[in-house]
Order: C-alpha cells, then sequence, then structure tokens
C-alpha cells in the first residue's frame, strides 16, 4: 500500500477524525438518474466524509466514514509543460435538477484568483464487479463545468467534462473511497477539460483531480500513487515531493502548499498590487514616475493587459493615469520602454488598439532604425495589424 495514503488514513484516525463504523445489510437499492438531480449531493462535490474500507478488503461490507483530511486538496496541471495548477473550492449550493453553483479560487504560479461557476451532472454509470461490496450501489456521476476566474486579475474560464465516484449504502450518497489504499491508481473527482483566456487568444488544456489527474502521461509515472517526473519538477513539482520526505523542515514546507488557500496574506496579485501602488503615488500628477517605474507598469502578458485595462480604462469623465507616462517614455527613446510599449500592441483590441498603434506610427517617424529593429522581434500577426492600420489612416 502507497506510503502516503496509508497516513492519510492513519492520521485521519489517530486524529479522531473517526464518525461512525457500520455493518450493511439488507438489500441493495437502486439509482435512477431521477434520483440524481433532485437529490442534493453537495457533499460528493466538496466531500465532508469519505467511505472506505478500515481492514482493506478483509470483512467487503464493513465500513469506515472518515472526515476528510488537508490531504483532498485536488492536484493538477495547466499547459503543455504541466505547470502545477491548483483549485480549491469554497462553497457549493444545489440549484435543483443536477446543477450546482460552485464557488472557490485557483491558483497558477503566483497568481490567486476567484472563481464562480457551475456543474451540471448528466449521466450516471454504475460499477460492475465481483470485488464490490454485497450491498450498496457504486458508481461514477459524470457532468460538464463552467468556472468564470476573476475577470480583474486577468483570469480564464474553466470548461470541461468531469465525474465523481459514489456510494450509495442505507439510502445515503457518499463520496467513494472503498479502493483508496486497496487499487494502484485510484483517483477521484476527476475535471479534465480547457483554460481559455478571456479574450479566446490563448487555450491550454487543464486537468486536476483527486489522488490522480487526468491525461497526465509524461508527467505522472507512479504505480501506487501520482509522483511527478523530475525532469517537471521546476512547475511547481518540487514542493509537492516534500510530502514523501521524512524530514520534519520538508513537511511543513508541504503542508503549507497544501494549504495554499488559507494565506490570505497571498491574495495579492503581483501585477495588479503594482499598478495599485503606482496609482497611489503617481495618480494625482503631483510627480514624475522614473522610467523603471513606469516600465513595471507595461503589460507583458495577455493576463496582466486585461488587469491593466481593467484599471486604466475609466469613464469619460475621469483620466487615464498609466498609459500617457509609457508614451512619454516611449517617444523620449529610454531604454527598454519602446520594445515593451510596442509589445503592449499584441494584446490589445478595440479603441485601445486603435490609439496604440496611432502612437506607433508616431513613433515610427521620431525612432525609424530602432522601431524597425524591434519590429522584427513582434509577432506576425503584430506587424500585420501595424501595416493595416498605417494604410488605413493613409487613405485618410
Amino acid at each position: 500500500m502507497s506510503k502516503r495514503i496509508l497516513s492519510i488514513l492513519l492520521v485521519a484516525l489517530s486524529a479522531t477524525l473517526f464518525l461512525t463504523a457500520c455493518k450493511v445489510g439488507g438489500k441493495t437499492t437502486e439509482v435512477t438518474m431521477e434520483e440524481l438531480w433532485n437529490t442534493d449531493l453537495s457533499r460528493m462535490i466538496i466531500p465532508d466524509s469519505i467511505l472506505t474500507n478500515p481492514d482493506y478488503c478483509s470483512q467487503k461490507d464493513e465500513f469506515m466514514f472518515i472526515e476528510k483530511t488537508s490531504e483532498f486538496e485536488p492536484i493538477g496541471y495547466r499547459g503543455r509543460d504541466f505547470q502545477r495548477f491548483y483549485i480549491h473550492y469554497d462553497s457549493v449550493r444545489f440549484m435543483g435538477n443536477g446543477i450546482y453553483k460552485v464557488e472557490g479560487r485557483t491558483r497558477y504560479r503566483d497568481t490567486i484568483r476567484l472563481f464562480s461557476g457551475t456543474i451540471t451532472l448528466d449521466s450516471m454509470r454504475l460499477n460492475k464487479g465481483k470485488h464490490l461490496p454485497s450491498t450498496g450501489k457504486f458508481g461514477k456521476l459524470c457532468g460538464h463545468y463552467q468556472f468564470d476566474e476573476d475577470e480583474f486579475s486577468g483570469g480564464g474560464v474553466l470548461t470541461g467534462k468531469m465525474w465523481i465516484g459514489f456510494a450509495k449504502i442505507n439510502g445515503r450518497f457518499y463520496y467513494d473511497a472503498f479502493k483508496l489504499g486497496l487499487a494502484d491508481g485510484y483517483c477521484n473527482r476527476q475535471y479534465e477539460g480547457v483554460w481559455t483566456s478571456k479574450g479566446l487568444t490563448r487555450m491550454e488544456k487543464c486537468n486536476w483531480g483527486d489522488f490522480r489527474i487526468p491525461d497526465s502521461q509524461g508527467l505522472d509515472i507512479g504505480a501506487g500513487e501520482f509522483s511527478p517526473v523530475d525532469e517537471h519538477s521546476g512547475q511547481g513539482w518540487q514542493v509537492y515531493t516534500c510530502g514523501w520526505a521524512e524530514n520534519d523542515s520538508l513537511q511543513a514546507i508541504y503542508q503549507a502548499d497544501m494549504q495554499w488557500f488559507t494565506h490570505e496574506e497571498d491574495y495579492v496579485i503581483p501585477y495588479s498590487g503594482r499598478l495599485q501602488r503606482y496609482l497611489k503615488e503617481y495618480g494625482h500628477g503631483k510627480s514624475q514616475p522614473s522610467a523603471k517605474v513606469v516600465l513595471g507598469t507595461i503589460p507583458a502578458t495577455e493576463e496582466e493587459f486585461a488587469v491593466w485595462y481593467s484599471i486604466d480604462s475609466p469613464a469619460e469623465s475621469q483620466q487615464n493615469y498609466l498609459w500617457p507616462p509609457m508614451s512619454d517614455y516611449a517617444h523620449a527613446d529610454s531604454a527598454g520602454i519602446v520594445f515593451a510599449y510596442m509589445r503592449m500592441g499584441e494584446f490589445s483590441d478595440g479603441e485601445i488598439s486603435e490609439g496604440l498603434f496611432d502612437d506607433y506610427i508616431e513613433l515610427q517617424k521620431e525612432h525609424p532604425a530602432l522601431f524597425d529593429k524591434y519590429r522584427k522581434q513582434l509577432s506576425k500577426r503584430w506587424n500585420q495589424r501595424f501595416d493595416e492600420w498605417k494604410k488605413e489612416m493613409h487613405k485618410e
């Protein structure tokens, strides 16, 4: 049996998290989709307890219910490089007809975002096999989900399919961990889908689950339990492997990482924080920011551009505070700012894009050699947009 899985059960039991052990008897009960659609299964989406077998199948019809421990936080990845992805569910509310409203938070690299959305259960598959208890029903609830991350922080949309393993015992539904510690590859609460940027310009595979991650070939090389390959340790998995160490300090690092969602001080988006500090110090025009300070406010990714746009796009009666200094320093040929300012056009659209490319035309007139040098480093799409906009301006 996996050392980590065994430790989960021992920790739960030794901490007196044992709730009840019961002998199950009587006839088995059927499970229908109508019942599932009309039953509040919130406690399975965010499990408050799990159903397992305390003596590992020596008595197949004896069950134990233990409280969920922190170890049951999902593990996941996002992107082709398997960057570690975290998700935590804060609340779930049954809306009827198999629909659940879910709120929580995600973490990708150092960015933590709030999200809200829905899970819709739409089908069911019952498990069959001689190794299952003769009383009770076991199966999978299947459905789809859509979680919208906070747009202010440059978030995206998580969509895909999911399933949750259930057990129905004495008319009640439970999160099924009957084979936890018994079967290699045991998993539950499996979510498989994509993360899509709000601008629909970037889509990345994003999967997560309990104990295993769906479609994680190339990352997971474990037999008895999830084990990330060393090649991807730099993508956030090095801390995860601290949980296997017997060293108390490394264990403390692992436990703190598993409880990432409890650290309120981490709820500051680094780029958003820089912009807010900038506006507080320079937003009233009483002092002039340095080129270095302004460089730190220029968005370098689509996510940062979304944050910048949400902050620096006030009502018509107000003034833009972040854009003018960027343009001023770029036209002054300040080192580093010209390229960063031009690259900003990669992420823009609408009126903002028109304003930027208008300014780029003027920038090319003032610094043609520098401008042409940098535009070669930008995407084909950026260059096409610039040429098309310049041609449009000549018509006028």
